[in-house]
């Protein structure tokens, strides 16, 4: 397998982490900045964003899919 191959599919296996992290997490802490919600005592908006954008992933990941409630 090429070096290239087995990176690219390592990143796409591990990707539902790396959007909760890098997209939902900084998208969480924008919105809650523009609508004037604060964050939790002793955390910043982005690292509130980042806490639940990682665990929705991480649940995203283990689960399979991003819906909580399957029928």
């Amino acid at each position: 397998m090429p070096a290239l191959e087995f990176v690219v599919k390592k990143i796409l296996h591990y990707m539902p982490i790396l959007f909760g992290l890098l997209f939902l997490g900084p998208l969480i802490a924008q919105s809650m900045d523009r609508l004037g919600w604060p964050a939790p005592p002793g955390l910043s908006t982005l690292t509130f964003g980042l806490i639940i954008g990682g665990t929705w992933g991480l649940f995203a990941f283990f689960r399979g899919s991003w819906i909580w409630a399957r029928p």
